[in-house]
């Protein structure tokens, strides 16, 4: 159904929605604007970045120490074999292991310990 000007009525009804919603994102810009931003202390801010940097840094070292045990384990096992020291590679083996069973350990006791 067209009107006088040639425009249907749903045209004109949709032109409406559209200018109502303009008008509700303005107002609700507008709200946006006036209202006060917070910005955090300047103290708090920086102990929690140090806070993540030792968190960051302590993963970081138990990483390693993981990475250079299990390093240790197949460098030994290949070493050992290939020279054919069987007693010197359980040896190792022991010691290896007793250093993470001693890690492991005292990385559940800090977490017991923190909580």
């Amino acid at each position: 159904m067209k009107n006088q000007k040639g425009i249907s009525s749903s045209d004109e009804q949709m032109d409406k929605e559209f200018f109502e919603t303009i008008s509700a994102i303005n107002n609700g810009l507008d709200k946006l604007d006036s209202m006060d931003n917070f910005v955090p202390d300047d103290k708090w801010f920086k102990e929690m970045v140090l806070n993540q940097q030792r968190l960051q840094k302590k993963k970081y070292r138990r990483e390693l120490a993981w990475f250079i045990l299990s390093a240790m384990l197949i460098l030994s096992g290949v070493v050992f074999t290939m020279l054919e020291l069987p007693m010197l590679f359980f040896m190792l083996q022991a010691a290896t292991v007793a250093i993470t069973v001693f890690y492991s350990f005292k990385g559940v006791q800090k977490q017991v310990d923190s909580q």
